[in-house]
């Protein structure tokens, strides 16, 4: 990528020497340093690549890949300074990964395929390997689907990683699951889909009569069948990655946790939540 960056910039440079020859006021320095602004004014000229379950749409003004999949659907967004493999020191795997500033992100499991298709669009042997830094790799336990979360946002989320068919299949049957057990909460697929995607992300929970609903700053239950059996807490600082270890060791106990009155003596050991409230 830089070689052809030079090669573009080669002729302008050529032409401001032979300019600046007959500018007394205009020393070696100043040529070198109008060079290399033009080298950095040069934007590059990717081209839209397809391979057998990828597209990638370069958008050359803004200096960034949007990537779908086969059946079109958006699979993140990629800055071009960002296309680097980000690989995990414990697992092996890799992931291309592209920060979009304070709870954004995407990111994307590189498989081989993936790999190959971004070399080829932007005309290049190899992408550079670094560690996976920032970032941690967790398995949801109901499923066994993988999520990379952000290191210090586990209550924000984090992204969902579909690496197989089998990994369609549980997502599929989990999102079936809240359609089908909550008709009075949950209205479309869609829906359902999201919040399969939120239960695998740690973000929530299904039970046999609602949905329990957690993040950074509070949690809720939603009850399919009586309103007035819905409740809501708030609270601050670390106590969402306190209680969410909290509720792995209680998941066999679900139907009780979705009753306020379960998690009273888990808040009260911890001592921070500022306020909850009961359905009218």
């Amino acid at each position: 990528m830089s070689i052809d960056g030079i090669g573009v910039a080669y002729p302008a440079l050529r032409g401001m020497g032979k300019t600046q020859k007959n500018n007394s006021g205009t020393g070696f320095a100043d040529r070198i340093a109008n060079a290399a602004s033009v080298v950095r004014d040069v934007k590059p000229a990717y081209e839209t690549y397809e391979s057998a379950n990828y597209k990638i749409v370069p958008n050359n003004e803004i200096g960034r890949f949007d990537i779908y999949n086969k059946q079109g659907e958006k699979l993140g967004v990629f800055n071009y300074s960002d296309i680097k493999i980000r690989q995990d020191s414990t697992t092996g795997k890799q992931f291309l990964i592209s920060e979009h500033g304070t709870m954004s992100y995407s990111a994307m499991v590189m498989d081989g395929e993936l790999k190959d298709a971004l070399q080829n669009v932007m005309g290049v042997e190899t992408l550079e390997t670094v560690e996976l830094q920032g970032f941690t790799l967790k398995t949801h336990s109901g499923t066994g689907i993988q999520y990379l979360v952000r290191d210090g946002e586990e209550g924000r989320g984090g992204k969902t990683l579909l690496q197989s068919q089998a990994d369609i299949d549980k997502y599929e049957l989990l999102a079936e699951t809240y359609l089908n057990k909550y008709p009075n909460l949950i209205e479309s697929k869609e829906e359902a889909y999201t919040w399969a995607d939120l239960e695998i992300r740690g973000l929530a929970q299904h039970t046999d009569h609602g949905i329990i609903s957690m993040g950074y700053d509070g949690m809720a239950y939603n009850d399919n069948s009586n309103y007035k059996n819905n409740w809501s807490i708030s609270f601050s600082g670390d106590t969402y990655n306190l209680f969410f270890d909290w509720l792995q060791s209680y998941r066999e106990s679900i139907e009780e946790l979705q009753k306020f009155f379960a998690w009273q003596d888990m808040f009260k050991s911890i001592g921070s939540y500022d306020k909850w409230i009961w359905s009218k």
